[in-house]
């Protein structure tokens, strides 16, 4: 990615993961009150899969994608499922060739400081100049400054800054 001014044709905004916030209540907030307004919101958000490892909801077909893989009991290795992360990538790219208004991601973590999970995601909305907001963890946010250029928008976790930040994107679009 490169630099982004008030006329670039893209917007990024990362949330910043901090301790007690409930990122994936605030998102749900966010993406109801959009779609209220009429927006187009692609992405996704993490809940809990079925069988009680992490899941995200794709928001625009409603399918449901498990990112987690048992590793066994006792285990300490990383949980996250690559396979099920790339499933969920691959449906976020098709979603941005329907036209959204916003891209809303619930994380940008290990996976995408590797080069994977959502990170072709993020850099193909740019391309469609597709805003994107999306939360990352604290021990990425140095990854996230040099995948984004320094240019991304830091967000307040608060439900008003966020709503204001996505509209001000979607008006940058028009």
């Amino acid at each position: 990615m490169t630099e982004t001014s008030d006329d670039a044709p893209y917007r990024v905004a990362a949330i910043p993961l901090v301790e007690d916030l409930a990122i994936d209540a605030l998102l749900a907030k966010v993406v109801a009150a959009l779609r209220a307004e009429g927006v187009r919101v692609a992405g996704f958000r993490q809940g809990r899969a079925p069988e009680g490892g992490m899941a995200v909801e794709d928001l625009t077909g409603g399918g449901v994608f498990s990112i987690s893989q048992d590793l066994g009991p006792g285990s300490q290795g990383c949980k996250l499922d690559p396979q099920g992360l790339a499933e969920a990538a691959c449906a976020a790219l098709a979603a941005l060739e329907t036209g959204p208004d916003l891209l809303i991601l619930p994380r940008f973590g290990k996976a995408e400081v590797a080069g994977h999970g959502f990170r072709t995601v993020i850099e193909r909305a740019c391309e469609r100049q597709v805003p994107v907001l999306v939360a990352v963890k604290p021990d990425c946010t140095a990854a996230w400054t040099d995948f984004t250029g320094g240019v991304a928008d830091r967000l307040v976790p608060e439900r008003a800054a966020v709503l204001d930040w996505c509209r001000a994107g979607i008006c940058a679009r028009v």
